[in-house]
């Protein structure tokens, strides 16, 4: 098995080899014949993680992944990246609408979704404290004019 395949892995175990399927891979030179269990780094929280050989065959054969790609980062912090992510396409999605004409929960998700952000990154643009400030007036704003008519 080509080390290149595991640039910067800590172990591989042999002795979980799965032979791949190379018609089912996307590959310019040499294909895997091989998936081994493989023990990285994660570049995020520094853990040692292990990148199985199902795993492999699942990047590989199912989903096509390149081959010469592998994991940097442990599952748990894919995860957390990924969700970050998903954030902030829902934020980049509804921002301008929600500022314009959102209800009082599309504006609260939106300054839920800046928290969320501030929380993870540590800090979020200053666009963004603006906005969530602005979103939590007009919420305020629009409750207290419910209160009031209410009560009339």
């Amino acid at each position: 098995m080509p080390v290149h395949f595991f640039g910067g892995a800590v172990h591989l175990d042999h002795a979980s080899a799965i032979r791949a399927d190379i018609q089912k891979q996307d590959y310019s030179v040499a294909p895997r014949h091989w998936y081994l269990d493989a023990d990285f780094q994660c570049a995020t929280c520094h853990q040692e993680f292990t990148w199985t050989a199902s795993e492999q065959k699942a990047w590989f054969e199912k989903y096509r992944f390149w081959i010469d790609c592998h994991p940097r980062h442990c599952k748990k912090c894919r995860a957390a990246k990924r969700r970050l992510q998903e954030l902030r396409w829902e934020y980049d999605s509804t921002v301008a609408t929600t500022q314009r004409n959102g209800t009082c929960d599309e504006k609260r998700r939106i300054v839920a979704i800046i928290g969320e952000l501030r929380d993870a990154l540590g800090s979020v643009p200053q666009k963004m404290i603006d906005t969530a400030e602005l979103l939590q007036r007009q919420i305020t704003r629009e409750e207290e004019q419910n209160a009031s008519g209410n009560h009339l």
